[in-house]
């Protein structure tokens, strides 16, 4: 997989990181220091499920569709499948708990 336009994301995510962290009213005490930690966390797990999602379709896409009928674009296939779906759980599973974190330690 190549990662030449991955860079760019990167660097242009590292830029805007700032302005969600310190856009956000500086915490008073313990509890709202930790809701703006519960709150940046939320908003990387989503960035990063979108993230997963995409590899996911494009892996997919390169090995069934891009190469067709070959045996080995199939067994790529297959691999990016399983590794997709369990990562995809994976991270169901974390913004679960975020979510129940969220609401247990706020309640919103």
């Amino acid at each position: 997989m190549h990662f030449k336009y991955m860079n760019g994301f990167i660097i242009g995510l590292l830029f805007t990181l700032p302005e969600i962290v310190f856009g956000a009213t500086a915490p008073t005490d313990f509890k709202s220091f930790v809701g703006l930690i519960v709150d940046i966390l939320a908003t990387l797990v989503v960035l990063v499920f979108a993230l997963t999602f995409l590899a996911f379709i494009w892996g997919v896409v390169k090995s069934w569709i891009i190469q067709g009928g070959s045996a080995e674009g199939v067994k790529s296939g297959k691999n990016v499948v399983l590794i997709g779906i369990i990562t995809l759980a994976i991270m169901v599973a974390i913004w679960g708990i975020i979510a129940m974190l969220q609401s247990s330690l706020f309640g919103s």
